[in-house]
């Protein structure tokens, strides 16, 4: 006779955090026990910090590349090739976010616009709000993370006191 055994994951040993996007009820999940997922949000968090601290050296660069030409050709090359650095930026953003949180959080987040702006993309502005707003909560899911896994491991201890472990007895030699 074959005995199954069956093991099955509670949804509450999980902790996961509910996150409303905006007043459609669109939200995102996080997973505060999912041991990537800060690593992702700080990650993801640094190369938008990154993507954007580049934005100024490569304006600045477009900027010296049309110095000096005024006709209309130069200045619509040069708005244009300044707006594909800001377009490349929300582009990236976009993609890093997604991969935090999951894919369309940023059309989710800002659903009301992208329904009424055909073609929108959030710019760096907005992406920075984004990030202004989510971020505390964030740090609280994660600090909260903390102080749970502190508690669990103080009571895991607590069951081990010092008296449960004696030294291990030597046996002396006698002396005759």
């Amino acid at each position: 006779m074959l005995n199954i055994e069956q093991l099955k994951a509670e949804s509450s040993s999980v902790n996961i955090v509910k996150m409303e996007l905006n007043d459609f009820g669109d939200y995102v999940i996080v997973p505060s026990d999912e041991p990537t997922f800060f690593d992702r949000f700080v990650k993801g968090y640094r190369g938008i910090i990154n993507l954007a601290d580049g934005i100024p050296d490569k304006i600045e660069e477009i900027e010296k590349k049309y110095e000096g030409k005024e006709d209309f050709q130069s200045s619509l090359d040069m708005m244009t090739e300044m707006s594909g650095v800001n377009v490349n930026f929300s582009e990236e953003a976009v993609k890093i976010i997604d991969g935090i949180f999951g894919d369309d959080v940023i059309k989710k987040y800002f659903r009301e616009v992208y329904e009424e702006v055909h073609g929108f993309m959030p710019d760096a502005d907005c992406i920075i709000d984004f990030f202004e707003k989510i971020t505390p909560i964030i740090e609280k899911i994660f600090n909260q993370k903390m102080e749970r896994q502190d508690k669990q491991r103080k009571e895991r201890m607590a069951k081990y006191q010092p008296q449960d472990h004696k030294k291990p007895q030597t046996k002396r030699k006698s002396s005759k």
